[in-house]
């Protein structure tokens, strides 16, 4: 008999791009200009084989639901897959109270319904490769009841703020887990996924919300992994925790690298996302782009170098987008230079002659202004 697989995506997390997720979330934020990020971990769960799939909604359900919709392109049309955006809206006021665990409790309705054997929960702003279906088989043959993906990496007073570092033993138990704040540069980071049996969940929910109501999934297994068998599996490859906007802005950038796109972006591995019907990119006579990612849509009248955008952009003759991500329906008017910037969607750059910021502290234009 097949296993039942459910796959939860977690949106829940303090990471932020400042104004730019003011009003939207890290999951349906666009990235590389034709995706969200949350159809990487889709992705990964429907490449896996998990036709099973819940969305943990922390705030922003609007934007979250127009991105995803059905969840048509990240799930098979049969009778067993199953597709929910599972929010908790008597605690979405009270944010020390809105969790992943309360989310969870709200929507037991779910898992009952899915019913399954197993269930990996993975997150929405940290962005890695993971075939699922592998990693439970591992899992499963290990005979433990958690297991928890990290990843070895270095840079870690800059990067992966906020995320959980863990300890891990000779023998390969988590035996302890703390936020990083950047005190010391290499370590063993969390990517915020954990792989359990449903009746292991379950015993999770129960003792958490009993030991504190504030407390998240991470929370409890940093309590129990003194006296619990949670065990490290170490991930390969490429792994990002986007966490704010100079890191979004950096790490879209070195997409630019085929060498670092090949890591993420694999031809046995296809990255879903929602469909537009939008005409091929018109590069116009005296256009000059290099190094760059440009969707669908696109006008090209002047020159991009080393830029990533978005669907239905328009750059006007004589404009200069360099080292820059520019949001989808924005338009670059004549003459202007964008440089080190990151400009939403549907922006009109019309006045100002140059728009430019730093590697380090990239200029930011909000959705929909006009300057």
């Amino acid at each position: 008999m097949a296993r039942r697989i459910l796959g939860l995506v977690n949106c829940f997390s303090n990471a932020n791009f400042g104004p730019m997720t003011e009003h939207r979330s890290i999951a349906s934020t666009s990235f590389l200009g034709r995706y969200a990020f949350i159809d990487f971990p889709l992705s990964n769960f429907l490449n896996s084989g998990i036709p099973a799939i819940g969305i943990l909604c922390k705030n922003h359900i609007r934007s979250l639901s127009r991105h995803v919709g059905n969840g048509a392109p990240w799930t098979a049309n049969t009778k067993i897959g199953q597709f929910q955006i599972l929010y908790d809206e008597p605690n979405i006021a009270n944010p020390s109270y809105n969790t992943d665990v309360a989310n969870l409790i709200e929507n037991r309705w779910f898992l009952k319904a899915c019913n399954p054997d197993y269930v990996v929960i993975t997150p929405s702003s940290t962005i890695f490769y993971a075939d699922f279906d592998r990693l439970v088989e591992e899992h499963i043959s290990s005979g433990a009841r958690i297991s928890l993906l990290y990843h070895h990496c270095t840079g870690l007073k800059h990067s992966f703020i906020g995320n959980r570092k863990v300890y891990i033993s000779d023998r390969g138990k988590v035996t302890k887990m703390e936020i990083n704040q950047g005190d010391s540069d290499e370590g063993d980071i969390s990517l915020g996924t954990i792989i359990l049996d449903y009746p292991m969940l379950e015993s999770l929910l129960d003792y958490a919300s009993g030991t504190s109501s504030f407390f998240t999934i991470a929370d409890t297994l940093n309590y129990i992994s003194p006296s619990v068998l949670v065990r490290a599996v170490k991930h390969e490859g490429y792994a990002r925790s986007f966490d704010s906007l100079p890191h979004y802005f950096n790490y879209s950038l070195e997409m630019l690298n085929e060498e670092v796109f090949r890591t993420l972006f694999q031809d046995d591995w296809p990255i879903y996302t929602k469909s537009y019907d939008t005409p091929p990119v018109i590069y116009k006579k005296g256009a000059t782009v290099s190094n760059s990612s440009i969707a669908n849509g696109a006008i090209i009248e002047g020159t991009v170098i080393n830029s990533i955008l978005g669907r239905g952009v328009k750059i006007k003759k004589g404009a200069v987008v360099k080292n820059a991500v520019i949001g989808s329906d924005s338009i670059i008017d004549s003459n202007i230079h964008i440089e080190n910037a990151v400009v939403d969607k549907e922006v009109q750059v019309l006045h100002i002659a140059e728009v430019k910021g730093t590697i380090d502290d990239p200029l930011y234009i909000a959705r929909g202004d006009i300057v």
